[in-house]
């Protein structure tokens, strides 16, 4: 049996060992709604819930909540319209900006949403074996990369 290099090259691949969890994760959780029949993205549930707790958010604003790109949220929810689980219109202050509300589809759908990812939430648990040391790393982790990026973080290693 081959080595597994990803593992075998340990902190020096972090990137790509979480890569790997998270494709596999997404993998899954997309192979469940198929199999459940709901027609649902894994990645939707952060947007919904936004748009849920904050009706009229925008692309931006979604964007700086998540610190995902303003590129990323736009396609995103560009996807979630088009499927039928939010719904735009135009900020009355501002024309230019687009805003969001859940359609009455999303409202329907959102308890077995819910119920669906507070059943992920224990299945993570229980593949951590209840230990959620890793939340704390995961924090320093993105502290400390908005402070400096990996990449310049190497450059300066590489400068020392």
């Amino acid at each position: 049996m081959s080595e597994d290099l990803i593992k075998a090259l340990g902190y020096s691949n972090l990137d790509a060992r979480l890569k790997r969890i998270s494709d596999k994760m997404t993998h899954s959780i997309r192979a469940m709604y198929k199999q459940l029949d709901i027609d649902w993205e894994p990645n939707w549930y952060l947007v919904l819930i936004l748009v849920r707790d904050t009706p009229n958010i925008s692309v931006m604003e979604i964007a700086n909540r998540l610190k995902f790109t303003h590129q990323s949220i736009d396609i995103m929810t560009k996807k979630m319209v088009n499927k039928g689980y939010l719904s735009t219109s135009k900020d009355k202050d501002d024309k230019r900006k687009t805003i969001f509300q859940l359609t009455p589809k999303a409202e329907e759908r959102l308890p077995i949403l819910t119920k669906i990812w507070n059943k992920g939430t224990e299945a993570i648990f229980e593949l951590m074996n209840e230990d959620t040391t890793i939340i704390k790393h995961l924090e320093v982790l993105e502290t400390n990369l908005e402070k400096s990026s990996f990449g310049e973080r190497i450059i300066q290693k590489l400068n020392d």
